[in-house]
């Protein structure tokens, strides 16, 4: 579960934010599970003009995600790290980036981080909480080549030894480490889905529809959400070499050496009915070609989120809102809510520009809910709406305000400055 992300210096994100999910005071309030004592968010929503930055606070977490991961695949001397730094100043757009991400596994709570640019590591660190006190487990800095590592409890680091363009973390986990098997594994237990780009995620379902059990859930969600589809299957076909001849050769050489060729699409199906309106059998629709974007997008949101709930993962959506009715994006939000169905203490944090659902008190509590806004320089800064109700000392906001009105008339920033059109 995640419990806090910190960076700086990336993409429009120029000095530090915080963004956590620890409620206020560490009190119990609704939308919680309790951790290791600590009472943390089942969801969190994040609000702001375009160009605001709201997307890049979940990329920023993406981003870490896929460096510790090594996604781009670093080994040599000469490879060049990802680097995405705040390119509007002279003093930030050459200088190195920081994230760190607190967050709990296995009933430990780590917290772990590093500074980079493409080419180097400047810092490095992980900490661990197991009886309520932390301890550091290894600290790097290349600058002064220091590598501190607890060889009590740290052992997988001793005597390792680390390019300068690579993670500590990554060698530890090539040795077989416990403790660096376990941060890789939480980080690949946090997904980012980009809610404008469905397609990518249809692969999800494909082994969702796959499994009985599986298929059976998403299947009643579907149905839940009135969409008039009765049934999914999985629609595999052989391919002829005919349909192949437009290719390029290269590629055709490639098909050939393999035994068969096929397609697999998924495909619902509707009800059929006749003249009196009497049901006469089904008709069966292509997904990606026949069904509206909403109930694709719909479909390729389903899979994820019910793979997240199953499992107790934490998934970022950006753009939730993107082609889904409000009250659908609502139905997903509330299956993090409720215990009946997210046993496993799941976090959804998500980018919206849907609005309405402020209109709803019961969906989010003040800490639920955070803005981004851009300044005048073109930095991103974070707040959530209690952070937001300590600086103007509450007398702005009370429980009974309505909060998408007041959202939409700026009193809590994160709106854009429109000229006269």
């Amino acid at each position: 579960m995640l419990l806090q992300f910190k960076v700086n210096n990336f993409c429009s994100i120029k000095e530090t934010v915080i963004f956590s999910m620890n409620t206020a005071g560490n009190k119990e309030i609704p939308h919680s599970f309790v951790t290791r004592g600590y009472h943390l968010l089942n969801s969190a929503v994040i609000f702001g003009a375009n160009a605001s930055g709201k997307s890049n606070v979940l990329k920023a977490v993406s981003f870490m995600r896929e460096l510790v991961l090594n996604r781009s695949k670093v080994t040599q001397s000469v490879d060049k790290l990802p680097h995405q730094p705040f390119r509007l100043n002279s003093e930030t757009e050459n200088s190195s980036s920081a994230f760190e991400m607190i967050f709990f596994k296995d009933n430990a709570k780590y917290r772990y981080g590093f500074e980079a640019d493409s080419e180097t590591v400047y810092a490095e660190w992980l900490f661990v909480d197991e009886r309520g006190r932390e301890a550091r487990l290894f600290e790097r800095d290349t600058e002064t080549e220091l590598l501190y590592i607890n060889k009590q409890k740290f052992k997988e680091g001793n005597g390792v030894k680390v390019p300068n363009n690579q993670l500590f973390i990554w060698r530890c986990d090539q040795q077989d480490g416990d403790i660096s098997k376990a941060i890789l594994q939480w980080f690949e237990s946090l997904n980012f889905i980009d809610g404008l780009k469905n397609e990518s995620y249809l692969h999800v379902a494909l082994k969702q529809v796959e499994n009985d059990e599986a298929k059976s859930e998403l299947l009643a969600l579907l149905q839940t959400a009135d969409l008039g589809i009765d049934d999914i299957k999985i629609e595999e076909q052989e391919v002829s070499w005919e349909q192949l001849k437009d290719l390029p050769i290269e590629i055709k050489q490639f098909f050939k050496e393999a035994e068969s060729l096929t397609t697999i699409e998924l495909q619902t199906s509707h009800k059929k009915f006749d003249k009196d309106n009497q049901l006469v059998g089904n008709v069966v629709f292509e997904l990606g070609k026949e069904e509206s974007a909403g109930t694709q997008k719909f479909f390729a949101l389903s899979a994820p989120i019910l793979d997240t709930l199953r499992t107790g993962k934490t998934l970022l959506i950006d753009e939730l809102d993107a082609s889904l009715h409000p009250q659908l994006s609502a139905a997903f939000i509330k299956l993090f809510h409720n215990p009946k169905y997210n046993k496993h203490n799941a976090q959804l944090i998500f980018a919206t520009h849907d609005t309405h659902l402020l209109s709803s008190p019961e969906l989010f509590e003040r800490e639920q809910i955070w803005f981004t806004e851009k300044d005048q320089y073109g930095c991103t800064d974070l707040y959530s709406l209690l952070e937001f109700r300590k600086k103007n000392k509450g007398k702005d906001i009370r429980g009974s305000d309505n909060l998408e009105k007041h959202y939409l008339q700026g009193r809590f920033g994160s709106t854009p400055n429109l000229g006269d059109f």
